[in-house]
């Protein structure tokens, strides 16, 4: 049974007369549990017994776990999660940026409210970008979830809460979609580009790979042959493999350990010993605290290790490439490294955006004006253009779902299968997009300026 106690007040070190109320209550462990700075001895015996009834029921939080801060409660959420590199790199930058400069020493209680969260994002849309503070939503829910779970709050009040944003970088962010292109569009780049910049850009628009997926693939998972029957007769096709082991390029952000300082001072100082043996003036470059390292690893999910089918006139491209090609990997730079994402954004930028012209002069040959084909087009945009056609074309959900390598989430993609003739169909839709794609490319060619 909760009680009350006496709590006198303290003035320079002396008692006074004066006094508040002290709940006091049983913990499931048999330690006693007080609150203090009730005004009346009802209302500390009245919250002391909702405790007690509490902890019969098992619902009870303890009221000292609720009161930890954000911070001390992250280091120990983190400790029970071992996500992959890549996603260890981006929470420990939202939360470095955005969580905890705002809750580092916020009591879990008063981070678990959706009008405060509402408050921060409005503020933080205002200096960061819309999409950011979005993931560092979701975060946020997620570690409140754990916090749930290990039972230091009631209930995570962020779980399935959408909390609008308006304003500031958001709006901006809500407006601009993913560009896709037109077969004649995905040409005219595959031949402005030209080589594998080119046969990347077209590879993916008719394969919907992720990036990593494109610019890791191995020789050896390309165009495997398979067959089927279809009507009793076989039906033969070529498919890249995305390997389930070391199916994807990632690059990723780690911190660097001893060994890695050690091994980042032996090639600074190696530098700048090159740069004094050419005459040139170099500074010592700031210590860093992480790398970014480019890796094989697993693909996205289970679902992302699949086999896609290739259409005849690019299985024809890929293996005149691949015979001629000296890496291993298909999809690599001219000289063997492996892509970074922002290094090929810089050859892609210009053919799809646009270039101006330069003129001759010494030392430097020349180039021509670029018109403008697809403003703003991704790699992403790639494989939002093969969806996007995939849909056109009306592919089955479950071929659309294979080829992208989604994960199903309701009952009818659990039942659904993929048959030889979706296949079939898939492919001739994509042939029959680049015989399109080609003629209509070429009609702009021969069409008078407007």
């Amino acid at each position: 049974m909760a009680y009350a106690e006496k709590v006198y007040k303290v003035r320079n070190g002396v008692k006074t007369k004066q006094f508040t109320w002290r709940a006091c209550y049983t913990k499931p462990d048999g330690s006693k549990g007080t609150r203090p700075g009730f005004e009346t001895k009802k209302l500390a015996e009245a919250w002391g017994n909702e405790q007690e009834a509490a902890m019969r029921s098992g619902a009870w939080i303890d009221p000292a776990k609720m009161n930890t801060p954000f911070g001390e409660w992250v280091e120990i959420w983190k400790k029970a999660n071992s996500p992959r590199p890549g996603t260890a790199t981006k929470r420990r930058h939202l939360l470095n940026s955005l969580l905890l400069p705002a809750w580092k020493n916020t009591p879990l209680a008063e981070v678990n409210n959706v009008f405060t969260v509402k408050a921060w994002a409005t503020q933080a849309v205002k200096t960061h970008d819309a999409v950011t503070v979005g993931h560092a939503r979701s975060l946020l829910s997620s570690i409140l979830s754990g916090a749930e779970d290990a039972g230091y709050i009631p209930a995570n009040k962020l779980y399935g809460r959408k909390i609008a944003v308006s304003g500031g970088k958001e709006e901006e962010a809500e407006d601009k979609e993913e560009v896709w292109v037109q077969p004649d569009e995905a040409y005219r780049l595959y031949a402005r580009l030209g080589g594998v910049h080119g046969l990347m850009v077209l590879a993916d628009c008719y394969l919907g790979l992720r990036w990593g997926e494109l610019a890791g693939l191995h020789r050896n998972n390309c165009l495997l042959k398979r067959e089927d029957v279809i009507d009793g007769k076989p039906f033969v096709r070529q498919v890249i493999r995305i390997d389930p082991k070391v199916g994807s390029l990632h690059e990723d952000e780690f911190e660097l350990d001893a060994d890695g300082l050690v091994a980042w001072h032996a090639a600074e100082d190696a530098r700048l010993e090159a740069c004094r043996e050419k005459g040139w003036k170099a500074n010592r470059r700031k210590e860093p605290k992480a790398e970014v390292r480019l890796y094989l690893g697993k693909p996205k999910n289970k679902y992302s290790a699949r086999e896609v089918d290739v259409p005849p006139f690019l299985a024809g491209l890929l293996r005149e490439h691949i015979e001629s090609w000296p890496s291993d990997h298909p999809f690599t730079t001219p000289d063997g490294s492996w892509w970074r994402r922002g290094n090929f954004g810089r050859v892609l930028r210009p053919a799809a955006d646009g270039r101006d012209a330069i003129e001759r002069k010494r030392g430097f040959a020349g180039r021509g004006e670029w018109k403008p084909i697809a403003p703003g087009f991704t790699m992403r945009g790639a494989r939002h253009t093969h969806d996007t056609w995939m849909k056109d074309d009306r592919v089955d959900r479950a071929l659309r779902f294979l080829t992208m390598g989604w994960v199903p989430k309701d009952i009818e993609g659990t039942y659904e299968h993929v048959t030889p003739e979706m296949r079939k169909q898939r492919l001739d839709a994509l042939e029959a997009r680049w015989v399109r794609g080609q003629r209509v490319a070429a009609s702009r060619r021969s069409s008078p300026p407007s």
